[in-house]
């Protein structure tokens, strides 16, 4: 094992160390290493999101962005919020 040594803001270390703890990982070290593993593999945290707003690379991404902002937009009603709600408190957890 190669030793690394970085330094890191203190808010930013904050952060690293709850996202350690939250997310299963017994130091800061092993957490890092993990994002730096996934980053490696091309794997990212699957968030769920549909095909259809999956990207896989910045050119894609900022087509899709471009063709969302031409679409028509309309306003959230009531019964909408409602959904989204009811969708978001019946999703599994991870």
């Amino acid at each position: 094992m190669v030793r690394l040594s970085i330094e890191l803001p203190d808010d930013v270390k904050a952060k690293a160390e709850i996202r350690a703890a939250e997310s299963g990982h017994q130091t800061v070290e092993a957490y890092l290493a993990s994002l730096i593993r996934a980053d490696a593999d091309g794997a990212g945290e699957d968030f769920g999101a549909p095909a259809s707003l999956t990207f896989k690379s910045q050119k894609q991404l900022e087509t899709m962005l471009l063709e969302g902002l031409a679409s028509p937009a309309s306003d959230m009603t009531g019964a909408d919020w409602a959904d989204l709600k009811r969708k978001a408190l019946n999703r599994p957890a991870k």
